[in-house]
């Protein structure tokens, strides 16, 4: 990053929630210099440096996003009530093949800047938009552009979508060996490459074998989505994938849903990581219920995801209320049929919900060494929460009336890297993007109803679930 975009800014009097066990939480300071957490404390002092008023504030470490298709981000909120098939068709089939690179920008611009002004500060941009080497440029760019920490995983295109799922033979599209090698080829970078795979629930397992050596020799960690309704509990991809000796902790794991008690145990054993997207699991019908307490039972602490804007709102405020409120059905006997409801239930709380939503979407990204709490010495990724604002006054319990009564409006200061991009609860560099944003959603709409060639939902496989 260009020093001359690097803050030396004293956060005084906070509610200080650090995400680190060993420093715990506190009322006092934070200090960042150089784009790190310099110092925190109960009492820190800085010369010369900015000082922020935190009295009546949160601090914490920024949210992070482990699962989201941004190139969806100009498609906002089209199919709340779309169950996973008519999704499926809408989106991927018919208008996917018609984005262009530059829609694809624009789609990530604006999930990037939805994201941040929320306090989401790093997002994992599970990218099947990969229909030319351009559409990836162009997605990258936009993680650069936007400000926001961003671990990209290369996907696979979402033109002849049918063929790419759901017992595939096609390999992961070769660009992502360019990409790794040209485009994203540093690993301590703010915009850093992962691989988005099929697996053997979406392709062949001999595909999947040829896909995972490919990221492994690349270097690169991996995505998974599994567990997607009916067909998920079929295929078991995570049984499947132990049992050739593939599970490996360089593997996140989405949904997971319909996934089995034991596959998610084999998860834990060996030391792989879960993506809950709670908000999505509970509004689409046919993905299955969120899978959230039983991962914790297996011993599996996850992260949490926004997924599709196309259908849910973008920001961890929605998602983490949505995980409680599945907790509490289950807890009450209405949870889904792999919530039994005679077992015990493995619960978590407000707290717990803070650290899926930063520390540990930190870890199932990777990049746990560099952001995710307030940890002297890691990146400046960090918000302040107004706690004044009547929807959280008169904050008894913070985590508490965070979880319960946060929104994006209550955020008033969003650090990443130590840069300033929200500031007094202003976004930074949104001017243009609504514009845009609806331009490009017009003309792919247009494009779509020009080439009209799929007249029927039902035909995109309804009964068996595809890649959200």
């Amino acid at each position: 990053m260009d020093s001359s975009n690097q803050e030396r800014i004293l956060i005084k009097g906070a509610h200080v929630l650090t995400q680190d066990d060993r420093l715990g939480d506190f009322v006092g300071d934070v200090l960042v210099a150089d784009g790190r957490i310099a110092a925190v404390g109960e009492s820190v002092d800085a010369d010369g440096a900015q000082v922020v008023d935190g009295t009546g504030h949160a601090v914490l470490p920024g949210f992070i996003d482990t699962h989201r298709h941004a190139w969806q981000g100009a498609l906002r909120g089209l199919g709340p009530a779309w169950t996973y098939p008519e999704y499926r068709e809408h989106v991927q089939i018919r208008l996917g093949p018609h984005l262009e690179p530059e829609d694809v920008r624009i789609g990530n611009t604006a999930a990037d800047l939805m994201a941040l002004d929320a306090g989401i500060t790093t997002i994992r941009d599970e990218s099947h938009i990969m229909n030319s080497p351009d559409h990836a440029d162009a997605a990258v760019q936009a993680h650069w552009d936007s400000g926001i920490r961003c671990v990209f995983d290369h996907g696979w295109p979402s033109t002849e979508a049918e063929s790419w799922q759901f017992g595939s033979g096609r390999l992961h599209p070769p660009d992502i060996r360019r990409v790794r090698e040209s485009l994203l080829p540093d690993d301590s970078a703010r915009v850093t490459l992962n691989a988005m795979l099929r697996g053997p629930e979406l392709a062949t397992m001999d595909v999947a074998r040829q896909d995972i050596a490919l990221a492994r020799e690349l270097g690169l960690r991996i995505s998974m989505h599994v567990g997607l309704g009916e067909w998920g509990a079929r295929q078991q991809a995570i049984r499947q994938l132990d049992e050739a000796g593939l599970l490996g902790p360089d593997m996140t794991f989405i949904h997971c849903c319909t996934s089995t008690d034991d596959e998610l145990r084999r998860i834990a054993e060996h030391g792989a990581s879960a993506s809950v997207a709670a908000a999505l699991e509970v509004f689409m019908p046919g993905l299955g219920q969120p899978a959230t307490n039983r991962l914790l039972a297996a011993g599996v602490r996850p992260s949490l995801s926004v997924d599709v804007e196309s259908a849910v709102a973008g920001d961890m405020f929605g998602v983490m209320r949505a995980a409680l409120a599945y907790q509490q059905l289950v807890r009450a006997g209405a949870g889904g049929p792999l919530d039994r409801a005679d077992a015990a239930i493995t619960t978590f709380d407000a707290r717990d919900l803070l650290a899926f939503a930063t520390i540990e979407g930190a870890r199932a990204c990777g990049i746990d060494d560099r952001t995710g709490s307030l940890t002297p010495g890691k990146e400046a990724d960090l918000i302040m929460i107004r706690l004044t604002d009547p929807n959280l006054l008169p904050a008894t319990d913070i985590p508490a009336a965070i979880v319960t009564s946060g929104h994006a409006g209550n955020v008033s200061l969003v650090l990443v890297a130590g840069r300033t991009v929200k500031a007094d609860g202003v976004l930074r560099g949104a001017d243009t993007i609504a514009e845009q944003a609806a331009r490009s959603r017009d003309r792919v709409h247009r494009a779509a109803m020009r080439s009209a060639v799929r007249p029927s939902v039902g035909r995109a496989g309804a009964g068996v679930g595809a890649s959200s």
